[in-house]
């Protein structure tokens, strides 16, 4: 459950990290309102617009991992946390339950870890404890591939030409395929470990 989570909340910085990244609009609300005015002031800001997508995609990675998953928990509740207060401050309707979700699920995955923080802060040395299952391959290639495949699907996008449309198509096979047989090597694995 905790690597699905990792999975879905890095899935959700991946299309709008790679909008910041390649310096194009995130929203193209209209400047009359507040929402519009932060969106276009933040978008005009240049190469901060730009770090911000760039930490999204650092952050996507990291939870992807799973080897580096609590840095990629730290970063996440950060950027997060951001997001959060702006949904709130500038009464977006409805975006502040959604953002509220996406904390509730970096506090999950920070208490998930709560051992191997703990030990972080600890003035002995205690001897190496196992505290979370040892970290399975499958779920290390799945998080590459899918964070491969969804880069592939940011960049190609709506496209209508016969080769986006293939290597479209492609990719989302791949991500479903590897959805799939990750789960069902998984399933497999726990049933022979009862």
């Amino acid at each position: 459950m905790i690597i699905h989570i990792r999975y879905l909340v890095a899935l959700a910085f991946v299309p709008s990290g790679f909008t910041k990244i390649i310096g194009e609009r995130f929203t193209q609300l209209p400047t009359t309102g507040s929402i519009g005015q932060f969106f276009e002031v933040l978008y005009l800001s240049g190469i901060y617009y730009n770090f911000i997508g760039a930490m999204q995609i650092i952050t996507a990675i990291l939870l992807m991992t799973q080897r580096f998953a609590l840095i990629g928990t730290f970063l996440f509740l950060a950027v997060t946390a951001n997001i959060w207060m702006i949904t709130i401050s500038l009464h977006f309707t409805g975006t502040w339950i959604i953002t509220s979700l996406m904390m509730f699920a970096g506090i999950i995955l920070l208490y998930w870890d709560k051992n191997r923080i703990a030990e972080l802060n600890s003035e002995y040395d205690s001897p190496k404890k196992m505290y979370a299952p040892r970290v399975s391959s499958i779920w290390v290639n799945a998080g590459i591939i899918y964070i491969s495949t969804l880069l592939i699907l940011c960049f190609v996008g709506p496209k209508t030409d016969l080769i986006s449309k293939t290597i479209y198509y492609v990719a989302l096979f791949i991500l479903v395929g590897t959805a799939l047989y990750s789960n069902l090597v998984f399933w497999k694995k726990s049933k022979q470990s009862k």
